[in-house]
């Protein structure tokens, strides 16, 4: 149990669940580059290339004007089971009768999926070490549930040496309903033995705070390093930060916590 700081808030928290993309790696810095080679890599394959390109961009939620990708698509918040029957499906809709569905799967398996696969592509948030180390000194522990894979997920904490510092991961691949449901967190709580009202989630996604809502999280904390804009994220957390750089642990005793904000006006962005 520590007490935590969250921009200008202050948290007795026994347990901090993050999310991965977005949240410990920068959504678009991480993923928008291998994201856009394993898309050239897809329409490499097919005739009227800009047709395919500009149809798997849509179903993705990928809009190439901006670079940014829609908070709301599957590649933001999806499994990667999902993405890929999204990206195999609108392959199959442009294919000729030399290809088929299985061919597709394995187009998608061979030029798309490796290129997210280790950890080289992706950029943190934070000095991540620093403050998970600075978080397990205080007592306070720590989960990782992420959409994406869960051999991804422990790869990338592995390679940023995070991973002896997390008591909980859970992927979206594994044994519990993916995010917005509230398994994982719950699993977490139990595991670890800790109250769900001392609870933090912190993600970059709606689902990520949703999920947080469902399993009675005392704190749940939006960041602006993902896909979302502060005005969606607002809508579901009780704060946002900009980053997980503004998380610290506070060496004050956890008896002169200041309450965590009220979804009311003392919220940024409340109402």
């Amino acid at each position: 149990m520590g007490l935590v700081q969250f921009g200008s808030y202050r948290f007795d928290a026994d347990l901090i669940a993050f999310d991965k993309d977005g949240t410990l790696f920068d959504f678009g810095a991480s993923l928008r580059a291998p994201f856009l080679a394993g898309v050239e890599r897809l329409v490499a394959n097919f005739a009227g290339q800009s047709i395919v390109r500009a149809e798997l961009y849509r179903t993705l939620g990928y809009d190439s004007a901006t670079g940014s990708f829609d908070a709301r698509g599957p590649f933001a918040t999806s499994t990667n089971v999902a993405i890929g029957y999204a990206l195999v499906t609108v392959l199959f809709q442009h294919t000729g009768p030399e290809q088929d569905w299985s061919g597709c799967e394995r187009l998608v398996r061979e030029e798309f999926a490796p290129l997210f696969e280790g950890s080289r592509h992706l950029e943190a948030t934070t000095g991540l070490e620093a403050l998970f180390s600075s978080l397990q000194d205080c007592g306070v522990k720590i989960a990782v549930i992420s959409n994406d894979d869960a051999s991804h997920t422990e790869s990338a904490l592995a390679s940023f040496d995070i991973a002896p510092y997390v008591d909980f991961t859970a992927g979206g691949d594994g044994p519990y309903r993916h995010k917005p449901a509230p398994d994982a967190l719950l699993a977490a709580a139990e595991k670890l033995s800790v109250s769900l009202s001392r609870t933090v989630v912190v993600g970059d996604a709606a689902t990520d705070l949703e999920m947080g809502r469902a399993a009675g999280a005392g704190l749940r904390v939006g960041v602006l390093t993902g896909a979302s804009s502060g005005a969606v994220l607002e809508q579901s957390a009780d704060l946002v930060l900009e980053s997980i750089g503004e998380i610290s642990v506070l060496a004050e005793p956890a008896g002169q916590a200041k309450c965590a904000p009220d979804r009311s006006s003392d919220r940024p962005g409340g109402r």
